[in-house]
């Protein structure tokens, strides 16, 4: 899985040692790049997404449909 992180501080990341010996200050703007080399965790989108709660607000919006709007019904 890859994922970027656009604008995060130096800082927020890396302990101050590991800043120094890379020639970065702490309040360093950074687009950070993280690529995962092993499956071993990764969810799935549907996963991070309610995890990540952005569509929460929909659990009291109505729903859009209800049974008697389909046009047939799977019975197995």
């Amino acid at each position: 899985m890859r994922t970027t992180i656009e604008r995060i501080e130096a800082g927020r990341l890396l302990p101050t040692e590991d800043l120094l010996r890379l020639g970065l200050a702490p309040r360093r703007v950074l687009r950070v790049i993280l690529e995962t080399v092993d499956d071993d965790d990764e969810i799935s989108i549907t996963q991070m997404n309610a995890q990540g709660g952005a569509f929460a607000h929909l659990t009291d919006e109505p729903d859009l449909y209800s049974e008697s709007d389909l046009i047939e019904r799977n019975e197995d």
